[in-house]
């Protein structure tokens, strides 16, 4: 249920955000809707951890304002065993979570982008931040995404076995037609034997043809987020030669830390236990409450901060993943022996 509320107030606000967008075109009423399902995956990626948090502070509101939490204490369940009553459901949410991000985020952006509607019209391929890949030996790289099956500003580098350029192709739009694409606005510049001399670029004709593997699902998945693929997906671009837009240590730093959430999850759960123990006759468990959302909301900011640096190559994977969940881990184990020596 928790889930489920936040996904629909989110839901709502990033559709009313995006509107106009929606609604533009032939857009309908129920494209509102299509577009929040399309978009619950990622959000759910964003805030399980935190709903899990919040989860658990309700459970927890619910035993204290029925006076439960006092029979449980007093039957001899301490904050150390309510702890481990409470880590299988816990493992268990957050490893069904992982799945299910894994098969439904990557089909949904992809969907997105499809569309190209609100931050996936032009995603992650513009003049600032080019698509380059590696294609039968030959370099790629696209400044525009006009559409899910055409690309803009075109060039291609081919090489010779030794690496070297020998010529370099320039198209101003690449249009997807199975199983190849077509360029139009084609230029060549032969620079094989040039040997330092000025060289012209010559005209090939308006159309071309770009023999490629490559599909338009394919260049969705290397210009999208890293963040917004599937493990196997990261798994592949983390490996050397292999990386899409970003560099290979993202996907490997986004990789890392979705397989670790269930553990963050956990040592969340570490945190919160103990901040629940109010046993007075008067306590509501408000306050309580409003700190353990505030503990969920500082650890998604401190995650936050460090997938910045590790993405950005600022700082090494490890240290970034293992960071938060190492201060975390030490402040729920201080307020555990705090709780049991009360």
């Amino acid at each position: 249920m928790t889930v489920f509320g936040f996904l629909v107030l989110i839901g709502l606000l990033d559709s009313l955000a995006n509107g106009g967008d929606i609604m533009s075109g032939d857009g309908g009423f129920s494209d509102t809707f299509r577009y929040m399902i399309l978009r619950a995956p990622v959000i759910f990626d964003r805030i399980f951890i935190f709903t899990i948090v919040v989860a658990i502070l309700l459970t927890y509101v619910k035993l204290i304002r029925q006076h439960e939490l006092v029979a449980l204490l007093g039957f001899g369940i301490s904050v150390p065993k309510q702890i481990m009553l409470l880590t299988p459901i816990v493992l268990a949410a957050g490893f069904s979570s992982i799945t299910l991000i894994d098969y439904t985020i990557a089909p949904a952006v992809r969907s997105l982008q499809a569309w190209g509607i609100g931050e996936y019209k032009i995603k992650n391929i513009t003049p600032e931040t080019p698509l380059w890949l590696e294609d039968n030996g030959r370099i790629v790289r696209a400044e525009k995404r006009v559409s899910y099956e055409e690309l803009g500003n075109i060039e291609i580098y081919q090489r010779s076995s030794k690496g070297q350029v020998e010529n370099v192709i320039w198209a101003e739009t690449a249009i997807y037609k199975n199983p190849n694409w077509e360029l139009t606005g084609v230029q060549s510049l032969p620079v094989k034997g040039a040997n330092g001399k000025s060289i012209l670029p010559v005209t090939m004709g308006s159309t071309g043809i770009w023999e490629t593997a490559q599909t338009p699902m394919t260049i969705a998945r290397l210009a999208a987020e890293p963040r917004d693929l599937s493990m196997s997906e990261m798994r592949q671009f983390r490996r050397p030669g292999n990386s899409g837009s970003k560099p290979r240590f993202a996907y490997g730093f986004w990789h890392a830390h979705r397989f670790t959430r269930p553990l963050a999850g956990w040592i969340l759960l570490l945190c919160a236990v103990p901040l629940m123990q109010r046993t007075g006759r008067q306590d509501t468990g408000d306050k309580a409450l409003i700190l353990g959302i505030s503990m969920g909301f500082i650890f998604l900011i401190i995650d936050g901060a460090m997938a910045t640096f590790a993405t950005s190559g600022g700082m090494g994977v490890t240290s970034a993943i293992a960071g938060p969940l190492i201060v975390f881990a030490i402040l729920g184990a201080y307020l555990c022996l705090q709780a049991e020596s009360l």
